[in-house]
Formats: C-alpha cells, structure tokens, sequence
C-alpha cells in the first residue's frame, strides 16, 4: 500500500519489553515457524503497556493472549515467499506481479515490486498478532484461530467478514473495540493483527509520521 510506505519514520528510540519476563500477559507457542522463537514476545514498551490497559477493560474471565509480536526480517522474507507459493498454487494463471499482490494481503514483504525496501510492520515491534482465551486459556470463538490463517480462505481473516456466525462476529467487534479503544489501528485483512506506533498506524489515525522503525539488533539484545 503505496500511502503506508510513503509515511515518513521518526524513531523514537523505545525499547523493547520481553513479556516472557515482565508478566502481566498471556503467549502461545512460538507461531509459524521455530525461527520466530527468541523474538515473538518481543513488544515496544508503550504497546505491552497499552496491552494490559486492554485487558483490563475485558469482561471478565477474558484475557489477551499474544499471538507474535516482532519479527525478524529474514523470517519475514521467509514467510512472504511461502505465502507466495501458496498463491501460485491457488492460481497458476496469475504473473509475478499479481502473485506478489496478492501475498502481500496477508504478509507484508521486505522488498516491493519494484525493489525498494519495505518496513514491515512486525519488524517494528509495534505490530500483534493478539487473541482473546477464556479462564481455561481457550481462544474464544473467532471462527478460526490465528494459527489456522493458511488453512481458510483469505477472505475469512478479514475483521469485518459478513459470513461469519453471530458469536465469532460479535467477539471480532469486541477485539477490535477494546483494542481501537486504546489507540491500536486494525489492518482490516486480518482481524488479529494490530499496529501502534508504524508506518499503518500512523496512515490510519493521522500521525504525520510514524514513531517505530525497525528494531536493531541492540535494542533486541537489551530486551532478550
């Protein structure tokens, strides 16, 4: 998205909070792939703090569970390309500029068409993937989990999806609701992911720039 990349990034220098270690917020597994391990709880300090503001406003008996947080570029680009094979075999028909297009629907590459450098919002560490569990720890129904995005058809993981069942409709607004409540910015293909702080955010509420750029190895190793 042409308006999004065109943001300007003023880094403001926020460091990261492990959320493995600062409590306060439940995690999954490490998603997608092991190499998202050391990373995937990995979060901008303002973003863990308007977290758990989030989960405070909860009904009760409901928690966030994090999904992924930041993300490397190199599993970044890795996640692109399998995403662009799934494409292909979708629809063969499809040139490499379309493939490209549409793979970048659901993850955002690290490289545009025309070979400029992207930010990708994960990369950032003002990106989440975020879910809602019960007492139990059970994602209450979204109609699909976070992890299942490869197995649904793109259309389904968009927020405002019409066919969705009451309930999964209903807990869909009451994420984003909560989450929009405390600043976040929804990117409307993907009812789990969040943004504060990027390049998305900063086109979808006004900011004149975004205040998170990708995160350095430095600010990765303070908070590890």
């Amino acid at each position: 998205m042409r308006a999004v990349s065109s943001v300007p990034v003023r880094e403001c220098g926020e460091p990261l909070v492990d959320i493995r270690k600062a409590g306060g917020l439940r995690y999954g597994p490490p998603p997608e792939c092991p190499e998202t391990a050391p990373d995937y709880c990995l979060l901008r300090r303002e973003v863990y703090h308007k977290l758990l503001r989030v989960q405070q406003a909860l009904p009760p008996g409901l928690s966030l569970r994090l999904y992924e947080g930041l993300r490397s570029l190199k599993v970044q680009a890795m996640l692109f390309d399998e995403e662009k094979a799934r494409v292909r075999a979708r629809d063969p028909q499809l040139d490499d500029e379309q493939v490209h297009l549409q793979a970048a629907v659901l993850v955002s590459p690290v490289v545009h068409l025309d070979g400029t450098p992207n930010l990708p919002p994960h990369s950032t560490g003002g990106a989440i993937d975020i879910e809602i569990v019960d007492a139990s720890g059970t994602v209450i129904d979204f109609g699909m989990e976070v992890k299942d995005w490869i197995k649904v058809a793109p259309a389904y993981c968009a927020t405002a999806y019409p066919n969705l069942s009451p309930a999964a409709a209903a807990n869909r607004r009451l994420l984003a609701h909560a989450m929009v409540r405390e600043g976040f910015a929804n990117y409307v293909n993907e009812w789990w992911h969040y943004s504060y702080g990027d390049r998305y955010w900063a086109a979808c509420t006004g900011q004149p720039h975004a205040i998170y750029g990708s995160c350095t190895a430095d600010m990765i190793a303070a908070a590890s």
